[in-house]
């Protein structure tokens, strides 16, 4: 446990927003840690290239790795958007 502690280094806070075809539109909020083993490489200077890297990051991932999708077998459209950044270390953080 304290290892995982020790590497926490961003918490993404966002919000994903899923159209599901012909019904409403449903919003989820969440959180994702961003450790430093994910970014130790990525170079990531301030909190606009943490989001750009995390912006990429969720569209290249499936959308489950995120929230529960609902079983449906019809179409859906999704958009994020990034709220706040913190970093965990320090406790900086940053509003979208």
């Amino acid at each position: 446990m304290i290892n995982l502690i020790y590497n926490m280094k961003y918490l993404v806070n966002f919000q994903i927003e899923l159209a599901i075809k012909y019904s409403k539109k449903i919003k989820f909020r969440c959180t994702h840690t961003i450790l430093e083993s994910e970014v130790e490489k990525k170079l990531l200077q301030n909190f606009d290239t943490i989001k750009d890297w995390f912006v990429e990051y969720f569209r290249e991932k499936p959308l489950d790795n995120f929230i529960d999708v609902p079983k449906l077998d019809r179409e859906y459209n999704v958009e994020m958007k990034v709220g706040r950044i913190t970093n965990s270390i320090d406790g900086k953080y940053k509003t979208f």
